[in-house]
């Protein structure tokens, strides 16, 4: 019953997800090129060929990364940033 619900679950292109975020098709293919349950069709890299690979990502997988970005205590505070650099 699972795999239904997942056939059925709604998968976004990269280009819809970078116009939803504001960022940039690349951008978004690095952010998921290694993230679990993303669908990737096409043809893997042979040497030092390019990748002809299409991603679909599910919703429940761009929900998860991105909470995963949005996590407060991935920013850091200025004053961390001030410490950090000894000024």
């Amino acid at each position: 019953m699972t795999e239904l619900v997942a056939l059925n679950a709604r998968h976004f292109s990269v280009k819809e997800i970078a116009r939803m975020w504001g960022l940039s098709p690349a951008a978004i293919r690095r952010m998921f090129r290694h993230e679990p349950g993303v669908l990737r069709f096409g043809k893997e890299k042979k040497g030092h060929q390019r990748d002809y690979v299409t991603l679909r990502i599910p919703v429940s997988v761009a929900e998860r990364v991105y909470r995963r970005c949005m996590r407060p205590a991935i920013v850091s505070k200025p004053n961390e940033e001030k410490s950090r650099s000894g000024v």
